[in-house]
């Protein structure tokens, strides 16, 4: 098996069991989502140090945020207020997760 393929399968289960973590309530969203990036770095400095491809690490990487982000925006829908609206909530979300992804820190 591609050592990529297997890093990012074992990257998905880690991330997965960390949102469901995350959504029983034993996390915030600046520690859960800072854990989330702080894996999906540490597989990709174990790839780099073995020698493989930049690009193919860059784009495993990518795939594993998008999956954290997915799962983030879907718990935050469904924790919505009843009167909220669904593209407000998803946009501020996207907002926030991002932010956090890159800043380590909450928005101001």
């Amino acid at each position: 098996m591609d050592k990529i393929k297997f890093a990012e399968g074992i990257g998905k289960r880690i991330i997965e069991t960390q949102h469901d973590y995350f959504e029983a309530g034993n996390s915030d969203d600046l520690a859960h989502i800072s854990d989330i990036k702080r894996i999906i770095v540490a597989i990709s400095d174990y790839l780099d140090s073995d020698g493989l491809p930049g690009a193919e690490i860059n784009a495993m990487a990518k795939d594993l945020r998008q999956l954290s982000k997915r799962l983030f925006l879907k718990s935050c829908l469904s924790n919505k207020e009843e009167d909220g609206n669904e593209e407000v909530v998803k946009s501020e979300s996207e907002i926030w997760f991002d932010y956090i992804y890159e800043n380590g820190e909450y928005p101001r």
